[in-house]
């Protein structure tokens, strides 16, 4: 009965502390910031966010993000889960489209041809190559202080973020 005593307590206080653990990787996350053009070091990778640009699409506004990844194992790299969003300066956020709109192929063909991020973009670079890839999202004319967030679930509750220069 004396065990228990400990032994449960015990357990439960490890149980907990998972759940803590995994609740502060989901929810608390921190930002390493960057800056467009310039490389920063991010899961075991050197990122450059390369383009944020605003297109005028068919009744709403494009956001184009293009980065790529130079990572000494990109197979390793692209077997780890990515998430790319983008948030305004009100907390708004806004998932990829996936080039939905056809003003980012129409303007930027090569886009069509990069992946989103992680996966297939690191499955298809050769060591010493960047993965190049990008995303688009369709967003409010007035959004304005966005910034790009991505992240690989291995680094976090860390994640990349550059935000788009103020003109």
């Amino acid at each position: 009965m004396a065990a228990l005593v400990v032994a449960v307590p015990a357990a439960l206080a490890a149980q907990t502390w998972g759940s803590i653990k995994d609740w502060r990787s989901q929810h608390l996350r921190q930002p390493v910031s960057g800056t467009l053009g310039q490389p920063i070091d991010y899961a075991g990778a050197s990122w450059t966010v390369t383009r944020l640009t605003r297109l005028a699409g068919k009744g709403s506004t494009v956001f184009l993000a293009e980065f790529e990844a130079l990572a000494a194992d990109p197979k390793a790299l692209g077997a780890v889960p990515c998430q790319v969003r983008l948030s305004d300066e009100s907390g708004r956020e806004w998932q990829p489209t996936l080039f939905a709109d056809p003003v980012v192929t129409q303007q930027y063909p090569d886009v069509r041809n990069r992946s989103l991020c992680g996966g297939v973009a690191f499955a298809a670079t050769e060591p010493g190559k960047p993965a190049r890839m990008a995303a688009s999202f369709l967003i409010p004319p007035g959004a304005s202080s966005l910034t790009l967030s991505i992240a690989l679930y291995s680094a976090l509750p860390d994640y990349l973020s550059v935000s788009e220069p103020q003109t």
